[in-house]
């Protein structure tokens, strides 16, 4: 089988495409992720106001970071920006079962392109911080840090996956998928890594959006896409996180045998997240071989033209409102 016979045809529609509804469909994700961006902010200006003002011991406390800056967004913002959707029409995918072979196969798919996105990221940072002179954090790594563990597993390994795999996989393909399913893969795979708003999570939350938006596509299930989100989320994020608070990072730059030797806990658990990430590398390359075949895209029934995609999205205001909160996100 060529490679063009996986790319699905379908006999085109006769109808002619209706530009003022495409424009809407592209228009409603974009919207509600500019909604969900700017309510946050502002919903997170107004906890912290009144937190100083009425509560400031509350300040103290060590998960008050994270339900302040995940708080907001999940309560407010999300079910705010849902507004936005009632101008567009939802299509979801034909229901399908995925089976346990191919969902395991999944997972070292998922952590290889992690840590593939998580390399490219850190190098993008380091040419940031070479031209800027400024070093480039990772505010997530170091949230996490300071957070207590029921912190980390509820926002983190829990919420996290659950609400964010129905805005920016449920939601937004279901709008997008009239496009083809190349294009809604790819416009949910990419809007997932920018609203990270940061380059350390981008390239891998952008990759593993388009895989979980691959598998939505072909399912029509959100409890596949969750459970992988959650299970990389809670290796890459709660356990990782838990593993370094064990390390003394200045203990251990002095004397790495002679700490771990005096700790060995740490060196088991690190050891054991590399030994993962490790057969991860080995094993997605042999399942995307064992699966290479199976793989589906399919084409719009009536796919937009160049000149149609400049009409609704390059020249969509609902885009440009889009492309100035992310970016005004990634300056902040």
């Amino acid at each position: 089988m060529n490679d063009h016979d996986r790319f699905e045809n379908v006999t085109p529609s006769v109808l002619p495409r209706d530009e003022r509804s495409d424009r809407r469909q592209l228009a409603a994700p974009a919207l509600a992720v500019s909604v969900m961006f700017l309510v946050t902010v502002l919903a997170q200006l107004v906890l912290v106001l009144l937190v100083q003002l009425f509560a400031p011991w509350i300040a103290q406390q060590d998960w008050y970071l994270i339900v302040a800056s995940n708080g907001p967004m999940y309560a407010i913002a999300m079910p705010l920006s849902l507004l936005c959707y009632r101008m567009s029409v939802a299509e979801p995918p034909q229901k399908k079962k995925l089976g346990v072979p191919a969902f395991l196969g999944l997972i070292p798919i998922c952590f290889a392109l992690t840590y593939i996105g998580n390399i490219i990221g850190s190098v993008v940072n380091e040419v940031i911080a070479t031209f800027t002179g400024e070093p480039v954090t990772n505010e997530l790594q170091e949230l996490s840090l300071s957070l207590p563990l029921w912190a980390t597993f509820l926002f983190m390994g829990v919420l996290a996956p659950i609400l964010e795999e129905i805005f920016y996989r449920k939601l937004v393909i279901d709008r997008l998928l009239r496009f083809g399913e190349l294009p809604a893969i790819l416009i949910s795979g990419i809007l997932f890594g920018l609203i990270h708003a940061n380059f350390s999570q981008f390239f891998y939350a952008a990759m593993l959006g388009m895989v979980f938006g691959y598998i939505y596509i072909r399912t029509g299930r959100l409890r596949y896409t969750v459970a992988l989100h959650m299970i990389v989320n809670m290796v890459g994020g709660v356990y990782a996180s838990e593993m370094l608070k064990m390390i003394d990072m200045d203990a251990m730059a002095e004397n790495v045998m002679g700490y771990f030797l005096q700790n060995p806990l740490p060196l088991f658990l690190l050891l054991g997240y590399y030994a993962f990430i490790g057969i991860c590398f080995v094993a997605a390359p042999i399942t995307i071989a064992l699966f290479w075949k199976h793989i589906r895209i399919q084409r719009a029934e009536n796919p937009l033209t160049a000149k149609e995609w400049v009409c609704i999205g390059v020249k969509n205001p609902a885009v440009w409102v889009l492309a100035v909160v992310i970016v005004l996100m990634f300056i902040l």
